[in-house]
């Protein structure tokens, strides 16, 4: 008989790993409050699938901007004060700041990132998906001659251990690899370009995905269904809804982002996640988009061509844990972005505004685990979530047959 688990949580993360435990065999029941796939953080983030780009936040000079960043409204932002469990995590968190630890990260998330290009690889070849998924190289923007050495070293480092291209660019060469760059900000002196980077849309991939996942793999996929709590009756896992249903099965999965400590923590199984606050809006298409995908590091901003719209996405508000979208947010990022490209799109038709949590950790690298006999977590995985989806699933669906 084949086993048996349910996925709580919808988005990039949740379907990725019922994918992967579909795909092996596994009868599979995908859970989420809401009333679609990807409507938390997975609905509108940057939409950048940066295999390669995989630094990890904490590093020596994210240490030495610190207090910027206490102070800070935009860009990266960090709450001083919150509850022992915030408290906790930060002290983790500046202990990964070291040049050791920060390479062991990267590394890690490295060698994960591309195991999630080689699964969205293998799925996009056997199944015909479309969420807008395109090749259209990543650009990091760069704003100083030290800005421009770390990432120099950072792609040294990365390039040591997989063989990929990034290539160091100056300013005067911007406009050869896409004539949009010509306008962009005064202050930038240089870029770091990787040809084989991706786009394409989070909630578009959900959704069809879901679909997927009901006819070809016989996924039980129940929205509107909120769990209350996670209950280990070993060997089974059993889960109760908030209308009274239980349902058993072999293994739970959490895949619940920030949320995931709620149902975690009752069991013991609390984990090193708080949330990372960013924003997003769509506008229109105009003659100076750019078809490169943007990340500007200064500005802590992406700027994506959607092929029939442009996304812009950023800021990092760690410890911030609602998804109300503050006043002046969106206003402010279409400030910010306008300043780094004014021509990237049509800024006087902004539509889609969105605010989302990142589940991040201490690391930046996801907690994907099997603490108990029927419990599993994945979940953790910061601004990279798109991103690592599809690896982080196969991950988990291993760790899972390894009995």
């Amino acid at each position: 008989m084949a086993s048996s688990a349910i996925v709580i949580g919808a988005g990039v993360i949740g379907i990725g790993t019922a994918y992967a435990l579909a795909r092996r065999g596994w009868q599979v029941t995908l859970i989420d409050e809401a009333e679609k796939a990807a409507m938390r953080s997975s609905h509108a983030n940057g939409a950048q699938l940066s295999y390669c780009y995989t630094d990890a936040l904490g590093s020596p000079a994210t240490f030495a901007a610190l207090p910027t960043f206490v102070r800070a409204r935009e860009g990266v932002s960090i709450r001083p004060f919150g509850g022992p469990d915030y408290l906790a995590w930060l002290v983790q968190f500046a202990r990964n700041c070291t040049a050791a630890r920060f390479r062991e990260n990267t590394l890690a998330l490295l060698r994960l990132g591309l195991e999630s290009r080689d699964a969205m690889d293998r799925l996009c070849a056997e199944h015909a998906l479309e969420f807008g998924r395109r090749v259209t190289g990543k650009l990091l923007l760069l704003h100083s001659p030290e800005e421009f050495d770390r990432a120099r070293r950072s792609r040294d480092l990365k390039q040591g251990a997989v063989d990929f291209e990034q290539v160091m660019l100056d300013r005067a060469e911007l406009p050869d690899l896409d004539p949009a760059l010509g306008g962009v900000a005064e202050d930038v002196v240089g870029a770091i370009h990787t040809p084989s980077e991706e786009v394409g849309d989070p909630f578009l991939f959900c959704n069809a995905m879901v679909d997927l996942l009901r006819e070809d793999y016989g996924v039980e996929v129940r929205f509107g269904s909120s769990v209350s709590r996670v209950e280990q009756t070993s060997p089974k896992a059993r889960i109760a809804l908030d209308n009274g249903e239980r349902l058993e099965a072999d293994a739970a999965v959490v895949c619940a982002g920030t949320g995931s400590n709620r149902l975690l923590a009752p069991l013991g199984h609390r984990i090193p996640i708080q949330p990372m606050k960013g924003y997003s809006f769509e506008m229109p298409l105009a003659n100076g988009s750019p078809h490169v995908s943007v990340t500007d590091v200064k500005r802590r901003i992406v700027i994506v061509n959607l092929g029939d719209r442009m996304r812009v996405a950023g800021f990092a508000a760690l410890g911030r844990g609602s998804y109300a979208i503050e006043p002046g947010r969106i206003e402010r990022l279409c400030d910010v972005a306008h300043d780094c490209m004014p021509n990237a799109g049509d800024y006087s038709k902004l539509s889609r505004p969105w605010a989302g949590l990142r589940p991040t950790t201490p690391t930046s690298q996801p907690v994907i685990a099997r603490p108990a006999q029927g419990l599993a977590i994945n979940a953790g995985h910061g601004a990279l979530g798109w991103t690592l989806a599809m690896g982080s699933g196969e991950r988990l669906a291993a760790l899972l047959e390894r009995d």
